[in-house]
């Protein structure tokens, strides 16, 4: 299997490459023209990131599980950026649902998909782990490595047509795409024993994050970039 992204024991991608010269460095960070999707995205951490999409002038799907304010809040980022911001509510638990939202996302913005922030994640709130309710440790578990590996797969799809066939969903030919770029919001307690905080569940999701971004694409010949945080 490596053999598909090496050859003789190199890299046949090298991402580190400098970017092309400019002499301007404003538009080297330009989002125009791409489409991005943040789960998780009604308050807090994914809506300033969406913020910061639009403000680089990319159109951006914001996914909701309960928060309404998010259809409010896609309305503003288009006002004051003049892009295409759209809310949808997506249960990231199903995998069925979040392929169709992914889809549906990409279909009614500008038929590519260039960016997905996997955001959503909700806390361990039920104390010591002996006594928490199970479904209370499913659903955890569910939504915060589970949701973050469907948002993966669904997104990986697009990219790996992309770049396959050069064209966006509707056929026409696709400009300025080089790579995805898959981001999961993880935790430092899924790096650490976070004592005395009491949250097993919650930490051995994000642990189970950031291993799944190490290798959910590799080895693969479709350029995608993988960033957790």
């Amino acid at each position: 299997m490596a053999g598909e992204a090496m050859n003789d024991g190199k890299f046949k991608h090298n991402l580190t490459e400098a970017p092309t010269y400019t002499s301007k460095v404003l538009p080297m960070f330009s989002l125009k023209g791409r489409t991005a999707i943040v789960s998780g995205a009604g308050a807090g951490i994914g809506l300033a990131v969406a913020h910061a999409l639009a403000e680089a002038g990319a159109n951006v799907a914001i996914w909701y599980n309960s928060n309404k304010k998010a259809i409010q809040e896609a309305e503003k980022i288009e006002k004051e950026y003049g892009v295409t911001c759209k809310a949808y509510q997506v249960n990231v638990t199903s995998f069925e649902a979040v392929e169709q939202a992914v889809n549906t996302a990409v279909t009614e913005l500008n038929g590519r998909l260039d960016i997905f922030i996997a955001n959503s994640g909700i806390p361990w709130i039920q104390g010591p782990a002996l006594d928490g309710e199970l479904e209370h440790y499913r659903k955890v578990v569910t939504t915060d490595l589970d949701g973050t590996f469907y948002c993966a797969r669904a997104a990986g799809q697009h990219w790996r047509r992309q770049k396959k066939e050069g064209t966006t969903i509707d056929g026409k030919k696709l400009e300025g795409f080089n790579y995805g770029s898959f981001v999961a919001t993880a935790s430092m307690s899924g790096h650490i024993v976070n004592i005395p905080q009491l949250q097993a569940a919650y930490n051995a999701a994000k642990a189970g994050v950031i291993h799944l971004c190490s290798y959910i694409f590799s080895p693969s010949p479709y350029e995608i970039l993988i960033t957790y945080r």
